[in-house]
């Protein structure tokens, strides 16, 4: 089941929970109504780490224009 969001594959966020910006990968479940998403976390050496964070912590880095 699909939880509609204003989430979208491949963009950039800042995770609050880890204070870094991360890729959002895909949904992969939906915990108690919450979407939870899988992201990509770039660690200090190049490596990367695969993470699944609720949607509501994730923030987009630049404010919506309207």
């Amino acid at each position: 089941m699909k939880v509609t969001t204003s989430i979208m594959r491949g963009t950039e966020y800042l995770c609050v929970k880890f204070g870094d910006v991360v890729t959002a990968i895909e949904q992969v479940a939906v915990v108690k109504g919450l979407a939870m998403w899988e992201v990509e976390r770039k660690l200090g050496s190049g490596a990367r780490k695969r993470l699944i964070v609720p949607a509501r912590s994730l923030q987009p880095l630049q404010p919506a224009t309207a």
